[in-house]
């Protein structure tokens, strides 16, 4: 099915000419933006609508979805905000390509103000960071290992940039697994894990484990240089074990404080 939204039509191969009002359906209970979003997604999957492709106008809109155009506006400017459509002078409003920085921004936000369980987030880690290990392992360039190592050698020799080298070492070995979902979703956790980098690299120098920790980094890269995906996969495990035993130290820290 073609999409012709010059005309507010859409073509079907079978040879009816379908109106806009046929491709999107009446809103009924949802917040108004929200089912608009879902059946903007819905034709994305279908490829019915494409990014950078033009909308049809207001007044088809409002019609096509039984809502008043005060109403639509209202729902189209939270989309523009959202970052999923943009309005251009003389040329409508389109369907814009997701920006992966404003899609990070959205999911930090969106979590803290749920009430982020940093445990659950490191949970989410241990899932994604071993399997990218392994496949790191297998997939890994030149260009890979270098990118890895260099930010070794950071943690090893400067103590300013510690806490960037940590978080960027563990997001080249997602890079170097090759897997775009990987990547995503590396990326859009990216600030959230960085965060909580930051407070283990505290604890950890704390409790004097910065050394044993900087020797399990070793042990994953060597790994992954190898092409051993067991290996790596072994190696990124015992890494985030440990973290995560010290995750639940500060929280029992945290939670003996506050009973005294």
């Amino acid at each position: 099915m073609y999409v012709l939204f010059a005309w507010g039509l859409t073509f079907n191969p079978v040879g009816f000419l379908l109106r806009s009002g046929e491709m999107f359906k009446t809103v009924r209970n949802k917040k108004i933006f929200q089912e608009i979003l879902d059946q903007i997604k819905d034709l994305l999957l279908k490829k019915q609508l494409k990014v950078g492709q033009k909308i049809p106008s207001e007044i088809e809109l409002s019609e096509s979805f039984g809502i008043s155009r005060s109403s639509l506006r209202e729902a189209l400017k939270v989309l523009s905000v959202l970052g999923i459509i943009e309005s251009k002078t003389g040329e409508g409003t389109i369907i814009k390509q997701a920006e992966p920085e404003h899609l990070k921004n959205l999911m930090s936000l969106v979590a803290v103000s749920n009430g982020l369980d940093t445990l659950q987030l490191y949970e989410v880690r241990i899932i994604l960071e071993i399997h990218a290990a392994s496949l790191a392992a297998m997939r890994r360039t030149d260009q890979d290992l270098e990118a890895i190592k260099s930010n070794l050698i950071k943690m090893d020799n400067f103590v300013a940039v510690e806490q960037e080298a940590d978080f960027l070492f563990h997001k080249s070995i997602v890079q170097a697994s090759k897997n775009d979902m990987l990547i995503m979703l590396m990326g859009l956790i990216s600030d959230l894990i960085s965060e909580q980098i930051k407070i283990l690299q505290i604890s950890f120098a704390a409790s004097y484990k910065t050394q044993k920790v900087q020797s399990q980094h070793w042990d994953i890269y060597r790994a992954i240089e190898s092409g051993n995906p067991v290996e790596a996969q072994s190696a990124m495990l015992e890494h985030l074990s440990l973290g995560q035993i010290q995750l639940l130290e500060i929280q029992s820290d945290i939670f003996s404080g506050i009973k005294s």
